[in-house]
């Protein structure tokens, strides 16, 4: 005789509802946590303007609130972007180098012509107060998530 089988014919036995409750409730823990976590950095986009003119060459240096840095190129409408940011306050340097001033990294190969930097177009020098975080002034909130941030230097 046969085993008496408890499925009615389905190749796989059922779990419990107390189970797939169990299950379901921490697959949502999981995810709430998970989502969380993504808050407690922010990521910042913007432009940087002096004298309202756009700032078209350079870098943006945001300090976040645990003290690292990230950085981000400033493009020649003065739009940057700079992402993986703890929340809280950060501190903000700007560094808009002369381009005719910078010397690429030579190339060992002794053949090779060194291409001049680009010349980039709306240049101006800014103050170099901008330069660091620590005398630059520039403090903004960072929230989890996208923040828009438009700095204006005068």
């Amino acid at each position: 005789m046969a085993p008496i089988s408890s499925h009615c014919g389905n190749s796989r036995p059922r779990r419990p509802a107390l189970v797939r409750v169990l299950l379901s409730a921490v697959c949502g823990a999981a995810l709430v946590l998970a989502a969380a976590g993504c808050q407690s950095q922010g990521n910042v986009s913007g432009k940087v303007t002096y004298k309202s003119k756009p700032v078209v060459f350079g870098t943006i240096l945001i300090q976040g609130s645990d003290g690292n840095a990230r950085q981000g190129n400033i493009a020649t409408d003065g739009s940057f972007s700079v992402r993986g940011l703890a929340v809280g306050q950060a501190r903000v340097a700007v560094n808009s180098p002369d381009p005719k001033g910078i010397t690429l990294l030579p190339n060992r190969n002794p053949n090779y012509k060194q291409d001049p930097y680009p010349d980039v177009p709306g240049w101006f020098a800014l103050p170099n107060r901008f330069e660091d975080v620590s005398t630059s002034g520039l403090t903004y909130q960072i929230n989890g998530g996208n923040n828009t941030i438009n700095i204006e230097l005068e």
